[in-house]
């Protein structure tokens, strides 16, 4: 679910956002101008509540152990995955309702497509409920989970008398699964800080300060903020996939003739190798 959100706001955002940059004006039409924000707060939505929802997962997972054997099923993890997306799609109806074309100037008669809420009141209280959605509600349930993770797993273990290897062993391999899962706590709570932080402050200050001014920097400061949206997207599959020793199992599993051809070839390869030690004498 993770990856289709991410893949999906990567394909909503990018070619539309980057288009806006080169072009003067918006050239999709009106049904692409509601469309497409639409799915930006839908897919940057069900994103954010998809990493809170794993955040809360694994502190369930491990603070209750024995309990989340009952509870965490396939079609438990369906059901919801499929209220995050209904949830996200509903309250998200205002992004396509409150989109238009309208037109300007810029070196020439432009059109744009613009935010047009009823009242300023309207337009900053869905900023205020997208802020506290999308980045600072997700952010306080994430770190908040991850401090019960850390807390639990800081508990001291207590040794036994028996001074069996396996036992030490087995301890050992407990402490560094700890500091693995430590580790990763600081890595996805820093990340979903600082990407999701500046374009979620900038609309904030645009929203709601009165000094606020549209410049050339302001701009270029705005691109700033959206790249870093994006880059969460890009860098979740890094974090929470390939930093996990059972993903890359499964993976494996999933995709064997991938492995069995880069097995194939290595086995060839060092083939080769031999042959040629053997015909060269040595």
């Amino acid at each position: 679910n993770l990856a289709i959100t991410d893949i999906t706001f990567l394909v909503c955002c990018v070619p539309f956002t980057a288009s806006l940059y080169p072009l003067p004006s918006w050239v999709f039409g009106d049904f692409m101008c509601r469309c497409v924000n639409y799915l930006q707060q839908v897919t940057a939505q069900a994103t954010c509540i998809t990493l809170t929802a794993m955040s809360v997962d694994r502190c369930y997972v491990t603070v209750y152990p024995l309990h989340s054997l009952r509870h965490r099923t396939p079609r438990m993890a369906m059901a919801i995955s499929l209220g995050i997306w209904i949830g996200s799609l509903v309250l998200s109806i205002p992004f396509a309702m409150y989109q238009k074309l309208s037109t300007g100037y810029w070196y020439g008669p432009q059109i744009y497509c613009i935010e047009a809420f009823p009242t300023i009141i309207h337009q900053k209280a869905f900023i205020l409920y997208t802020f506290l959605a999308v980045y600072l509600l997700p952010l306080i349930t994430i770190c908040v989970c991850y401090a019960f993770m850390l807390k639990r797993m800081s508990r001291p273990v207590v040794e036994p008398i028996d001074n069996n290897y396996q036992v030490q062993l087995l301890a050992e391999r407990t402490e560094a699964t700890r500091t693995k899962i430590s580790k990763m706590v600081v890595v996805i709570v820093l990340l979903f800080t600082i990407c999701w932080g500046p374009v979620q402050l900038f609309i904030l200050s645009q929203a709601f300060d009165s000094g606020f001014q549209q410049s050339y920097e302001t701009y270029k400061l705005k691109i700033f903020a959206h790249c870093m949206s994006y880059s969460n997207s890009s860098i979740n599959p890094i974090v929470y996939a390939f930093m996990g020793a059972n993903f890359r199992k499964s993976f494996k599993k999933a995709f064997p003739f991938i492995f069995k051809q880069k097995v194939a070839c290595t086995t060839r390869a060092v083939g080769n190798t031999e042959m040629h030690f053997v015909s060269s004498g040595t």
